[in-house]
């Protein structure tokens, strides 16, 4: 596997993280498990954030390309 696939299945699995940390936040009674999840899902925030830029600068990240409604005035048809 390339490094662009690798990183792109880390990328999913830090998001798939995030969400999980948060739902369990939102799910705890005790605030002290609320605070641990929180912080559970900072890290990995900050990781994802990281990960982010390292794909950035290694190009990575490929932009789609930009919707133009049918019919508008810049449209070639």
């Amino acid at each position: 596997m390339t490094d662009e696939v690798l990183v792109n299945e880390l990328s999913f699995k830090i998001v798939s993280l995030i969400l999980r940390a948060a739902g369990a936040n939102a799910e705890s009674i005790r605030t002290d498990f609320g605070i641990m999840f929180l912080q559970f899902q900072a890290e990995k925030v900050m990781l994802g954030s990281k990960l982010k830029q390292l794909m950035i600068q290694r190009g990575w990240i490929k932009m789609p390309p930009f919707f133009i409604p049918p019919g508008s005035q810049q449209s070639s048809t």
